[in-house]
């Protein structure tokens, strides 16, 4: 996640190559789409037009040019830039596997990215109004993004991903609009990694039926470490380990880097340091059709032939009759985050509850067990119980992302949750049941997100003017 400036617009928008067809540019990949509920208020969809672009991240409406939140020149935060990075695996298969296992990685990036969307706008997403002194949070009608799929690494090698650009302007349900709170959007920014990616392998099983294991040093189960907090990582099963190394040449790059300056002591500092400094350009001349030609015979060279990549369709038969969390792993990092924090929120049960799913999961069944074991939790704590019976009237309000109170975020004893984790674990997987299996919760995830209608905002405006005079927080 990172903040991007009026000045860096141009990176999304100003370096397209011209007269390119779509499938073969390099230079920006992709004139972008707009994305979110936000960017419908504001009437923009389909391709994003650059002049609107830089418009929208200026804070103002495209429409009539008025402000949308109040400007601090030089220091105005235009947005902010989501990378959502398919693993290595999925990028092969994107780039190189035959063109209908091809189209299904893509076609379940697309999906995934717009899952985790969606999560964000209900749950991490919204703005600040104050009210007699004190600061509330609101719920917005939706971001105003962009999404820009990128295919190409720095190195030119295979590397899909999507540059989501959430412009910092929204609109209160109360019908203000005003720069965004991104405050709860960085608190979440782990767990929204989370369930893209969980959502990715829930998407690309479901398409091709696909297995996946988890990304280790040495093929067995690991829980690896990205920076201080663990995670669990996967990939798709049965790709030779020789090909992905052979199309990671920015991560191979970055290590060297981090060898000859660290001294044989890596950290999570030295890495982000020789990311930025080790950064190349990216060569403007080239195409996806010029390169792909190239990686099949490198491929080649080392005895590997693209096309085999077909085999790893089918792999996973016998779907299980709901989508499972192997609990193992769930515990695992459950523990390890135990021995570093007191106290786990909500976010930090979702992002364990999405990466301990091997064949992934949709965003709404991640929220709903990670709720499920909150619930669990909270029948032996009777603080935790309180915050989460009002988390679950919320939930289940008509329009759950329109929730008008400032709820903290629900928490619980880290060493309580894992030891519900270790013995109640059972009954929270078969909750999936009461909300349909998996072809029920897919489609819920398909579905938009609800929007405010006029009735609710007008009723909504009223509430507000009924409280008093307040400011909006800039």
């Amino acid at each position: 996640m990172q903040v991007v400036r009026e000045s860096g617009v141009g990176y999304y928008v100003g370096d397209l190559a011209a007269g390119r067809a779509e499938e073969t540019r390099v230079a920006g990949e992709s004139p972008g789409v707009w994305v979110g509920g936000g960017s419908g208020v504001l009437d923009q969809r389909g391709e994003v037009d650059p002049v609107v672009f830089h418009q929208v991240l200026a804070g103002r409406d495209p429409l009539d040019d008025r402000p949308l939140r109040a400007s601090r020149g030089d220091r105005s935060v235009a947005g902010v830039d989501l990378v959502f990075c398919a693993p290595k695996s999925v990028s092969v298969l994107h780039l190189l596997a035959p063109r209908e296992l091809a189209d299904a990685a893509g076609a379940a990036h697309q999906a995934a990215v717009a899952d985790a969307v969606g999560y964000i706008e209900r749950v991490a997403h919204g703005v600040r109004r104050r009210q007699a002194g004190v600061a509330h949070r609101v719920a917005a009608t939706g971001v105003v993004a962009a999404g820009f799929v990128h295919r190409t690494s720095r190195a030119l090698d295979p590397h899909l991903h999507t540059h989501l650009v959430m412009a910092n302007v929204a609109q209160g349900v109360e019908g203000t609009w005003s720069a965004t709170d991104t405050r709860r959007l960085f608190l979440h920014r782990r767990a929204i990694g989370s369930v893209y990616e969980a959502s990715l392998r829930h998407e690309l099983t479901g398409r091709t039926g696909i297995a996946w294991e988890p990304v280790t040093t040495t093929r067995a189960n690991t829980v690896i470490t990205s920076g201080r907090v663990p995670s669990i990582r996967w990939d798709v099963a049965g790709i030779d380990p020789v090909l992905l190394r052979l199309f990671s040449q920015r991560a191979a790059s970055i290590d060297e880097f981090v060898h000859r300056r660290g001294g044989g002591r890596p950290s999570a500092g030295l890495r982000r340091t020789a990311f930025h400094i080790d950064r190349p350009d990216k060569d403007q001349g080239q195409t996806v059709d010029g390169l792909r030609s190239a990686w099949k015979s490198r491929a080649a060279d080392f005895g590997i032939d693209p096309a085999d990549l077909i085999r790893l369709v089918g792999r996973v038969r016998d779907a299980p009759p709901h989508a499972t969390v192997d609990n193992d792993l769930l515990a695992a990092r459950l523990e390890h985050l135990a021995t570093k924090r007191s106290w786990l929120a909500g976010r930090d049960v979702v992002a364990a509850v999405a990466d301990a799913s091997p064949s992934g999961l949709p965003a709404p069944v991640v929220e709903r067990v990670a709720h499920t074991l909150g619930t669990a939790v909270a029948e032996h704590d009777g603080r935790a119980l309180a915050q989460l019976t009002q988390l679950t009237q919320l939930a289940q309000s008509p329009q759950p992302t329109l929730s008008r109170v400032s709820a903290q975020e629900p928490r619980w004893v880290a060493a309580d949750v894992v030891r519900t984790v270790r013995s109640q674990f059972d009954p929270l997987v078969s909750s999936l049941d009461r909300i349909g299996g998996d072809s029920a919760v897919a489609e819920r995830a398909r579905a938009p997100v609800p929007r405010a209608d006029r009735a609710h905002e007008r009723a909504e405006r009223a509430r507000w003017d009924r409280l008093g005079p307040r400011t909006l927080d800039r």
